[in-house]
């Protein structure tokens, strides 16, 4: 898992989404170590320029590993993090802090960071987003109240088809910058979506902390 620098909340769920995980190899995009440290994780590495990370934070790391970059370079510290993060082979990437920063720019950045991360998982304190590939589909059980939105990137997509959900769709297309796929239900206790051509994103929103 990643922590990146966007404020995240230690909330009772992302607590236990957390704590589902078997020794995660734990990674800090620079003050996303305090993070880290505030979920009870020691990162396994901090990788970044350090613009960003406090006195405090350094001296809790203590002999932490650390890979130092300049300040002026071609990619972010999350950019970087994810980079070393794929070098591992993951089995399951969770990109924490990664949203909800001031900036939207960055926000938008770090979203399309899922393309260069097939599986990955984008996790904030009400919000899951992965990237679901042409000739995927993805299940999973729907938590009470959730809302799900499927959303285009790149180009249209062609062939969505759900089950489970409030607004059902049958190997129709979702068209980019259209808000079709925004805002459905889950109606059962398993929901699926299905795509044959695209770049689709999956987000799932948690009212309930």
């Amino acid at each position: 898992m990643i922590f990146a620098g966007a404020p995240l909340d230690a909330t009772p769920r992302l607590r236990a989404r957390l704590a589902a995980l078997t020794n995660p190899y734990v990674i800090a995009a620079d003050s996303g170590a305090a993070t880290a440290l505030a979920f009870g994780l020691r990162p396994n590495i901090v990788i970044g320029d350090q613009d960003s990370l406090d006195a405090a934070t350094r001296k809790q790391l203590g002999d932490v590993r650390f890979e130092l970059y300049p300040r002026a370079k071609d990619a972010t510290d999350s950019e970087l993090a994810l980079q070393h993060a794929l070098e591992q082979q993951p089995g399951e990437l969770l990109l924490l802090g990664f949203l909800n920063g001031p900036r939207l720019d960055m926000t938008l950045a770090n979203v399309l960071l899922l393309l260069r991360a097939p599986g990955a998982v984008l996790l904030d304190e009400h919000n899951e987003a992965r990237l679901l590939r042409g000739g995927e589909a993805h299940g999973w059980t729907p938590e009470p109240d959730e809302l799900i939105s499927l959303v285009p990137l790149v180009d249209d997509c062609a062939g969505v088809t759900t089950e489970g959900m409030l607004y059902p769709l049958h190997g129709e297309p979702l068209t980019l910058g259209a808000t079709r796929g925004v805002s459905n239900e889950p109606r059962a206790a398993e929901v699926r979506v299905t795509l044959q051509k695209g770049l689709l994103l999956i987000v799932r929103h948690f009212p309930r902390l």
